[in-house]
């Protein structure tokens, strides 16, 4: 996944056709670089390396854009190439050691990461990269038995990720410019984003049809009516409120870089990230004009991607505000009695590391994140913690196949019986996909005890509905399409609680509870699974 945090939002990067001619294909390229226009200013140098003489300069700077845009072979082929120079710089093998990594080669890469290290740079920024090299093919070796699929309904040749679930179907963000699928009031940018040269993120909304066949049109103009990118999103329990990423839309004042490899705090075209918040009109049903976050501050920082927890009083988010324990963190905010939130609280150094966590999300006590700063097998790694605020067990590693060489991220526990993520893995449609997570971890976990059986009965009055039976001990579910006088038939276990979420298309969600608590061994629960 690109940088998704500090990175480059593109406003306009405008010359005249006289300025233009005025300007050597060199200096054309630079400024683009400088403005962190990656795809524009490497189609340049890939021009200018073609000549006899090219400046060293050129090379590192291509060898940047490929690295920034996820071009990893490309990449790693120059920095092979600019380490083997005499005065090489020390983080020119580090780069070369992730791109490396990021195709697999890990044993390649654990040279690069050595030479690092014995080039008097510490060997602490690369502990956990070497540890990786390490681990990965062994966990390649003894896959976990997750069982994964790309959700071909949504993937495209662009980058599609952050799948969501909404009663009736799934919210997910896209970069392929669906612009037919947009309502009028909907804001669609003409010029593209400089950093890929592909669209801005917008948000789409596809009904669920067990990954086949899905359809996507505008999810809505009051989240769309952005002009650059928006998403992800996240909704509290009753899909009657929701807080959404967006690029800030100001223009900064141009900064330029003070020396090579270096990002400002503001420069002009850069765009932070920004929280949005809004809420249904109870009687019209029509989400309101968002409002901002009361602690974005894009002058300074980025505060985006957020997750609820449980009982919808604490927001998690990514952000590199001050006080963090470098790079993005995972920070939270409480809600207080006023409704207002509270100051954000960095979550510690439990799951944060001086590099870059991002991603959150939660499903009952488990948060979900990614991180390039603990041991994995590339880019950025899923991680599972426990805990809340600032109390986390130590960040568990999802390991393969759910983790891959490349950039795995957005791990979403979803409510229709789905778990999303995202991966720009070799094999997919596009820069980033959306897989499905179907893993069987019920079958290994459940002890061997005495089975309980459900028969539950669709009431005729629910068709269409999604059907939704929640184990809440164990925090894992099955989702069933509501026919008419179905028969569900599903195995429980014995002392655990349930709960049945009947999901109209379009309309709220609907909760049952109940529970197999002092059921005989082998007993039948049959249930009439209806909206009261």
């Amino acid at each position: 996944m690109r940088k998704y945090f500090s990175i480059v939002f593109l406003f306009f990067t405008v010359f005249s056709v006289n300025a233009q001619e005025q300007q050597s294909l060199d200096q054309q390229a630079d400024i683009l670089y400088n403005n962190y226009d990656y795809a524009r200013a490497a189609s340049i140098y890939e021009r200018l390396v073609k000549r006899k003489r090219v400046r060293d300069i050129t090379w590192v700077r291509l060898a940047d854009c490929y690295r920034q845009m996820n071009h990893y072979s490309q990449a790693a082929d120059i920095y092979a190439k600019l380490i083997a120079r005499p005065g090489a710089q020390p983080d020119w093998k580090l780069y070369y050691g992730d791109m490396l990594m990021s195709l697999g080669k890990y044993d390649e890469a654990k040279e690069a990461f050595q030479q690092y290290a014995n080039g008097g740079n510490g060997g602490g920024k690369v502990q956990h990269r070497l540890e990786g090299c390490d681990l990965a093919p062994a966990w390649i070796a003894q896959p976990t038995i997750a069982q994964i699929q790309p959700v071909n309904g949504l993937n495209s040749s662009s980058s599609d990720w952050a799948a969501t679930f909404y009663p009736g179907g799934i919210i997910f963000m896209t970069d392929t410019l669906l612009k037919k699928q947009l309502n009028p009031n909907s804001n669609y940018n003409k010029n593209r984003y400089g950093r890929t040269n592909n669209s801005y993120y917008k948000l789409y909304y596809a009904e669920h049809q067990d990954n086949k066949d899905l359809k996507a049109w505008d999810f809505s103009s009051t989240f769309n009516q952005y002009k650059y990118h928006v998403g992800p999103i996240v909704f509290n329990k009753d899909f009657n409120a929701a807080y959404f990423t967006l690029t800030n839309p100001v223009k900064s004042k141009h900064i330029a870089r003070e020396k090579e490899g270096e990002k400002p705090s503001i420069v002009y075209g850069y765009r932070r990230l920004e929280l949005y918040y809004t809420e249904k009109d109870s009687s019209s049903g029509i989400w309101k004009q968002p409002v901002p976050f009361p602690y974005n501050n894009p002058g300074a920082y980025s505060l985006g991607q957020a997750a609820f927890s449980g009982d919808g009083q604490t927001i998690y988010f990514t952000s590199d505000m001050p006080g963090g324990q470098g790079g993005t963190d995972i920070w939270y905010s409480t809600r207080q009695p006023d409704g207002t939130w509270s100051q954000p609280v960095n979550c510690g150094a439990t799951i944060n590391t001086p590099e870059d966590e991002a991603f959150p999300t939660i499903s009952g006590n488990n948060l979900y994140f990614s991180s390039k700063g603990w041991s994995g097998m590339g880019g950025y790694d899923i991680f599972r913690s426990t805990g809340f605020k600032t109390n986390w067990s130590s960040p568990e590693n999802l390991k393969y196949p759910t983790n891959s060489p490349a950039d795995d991220f957005y791990y979403n526990v979803n409510q229709n019986g789905f778990t999303y993520f995202a991966s720009n893995r070799a094999g997919g449609m596009g820069s980033d996909d959306i897989y499905a997570l179907a893993t069987p971890t019920v079958i290994e976990t459940i002890p061997r005890k005495p089975i309980i059986t459900l028969i539950g009965t669709v009431c005729p009055s629910i068709p269409g509905a999604c059907i939704y039976i929640y184990n809440k001990q164990r925090q894992v579910g099955w989702c069933f399409i509501g026919h008419p006088n179905r028969e569900i038939v599903l195995t429980l276990e014995p002392d655990t609680d349930y709960e049945i979420r009947v999901t109209m298309p379009g309309g709220p969600t609907h909760y049952t509870e109940f529970t197999t608590r002092g059921e005989e061994p082998n007993a039948i629960i049959r249930k009439a699974i209806c909206i009261e």
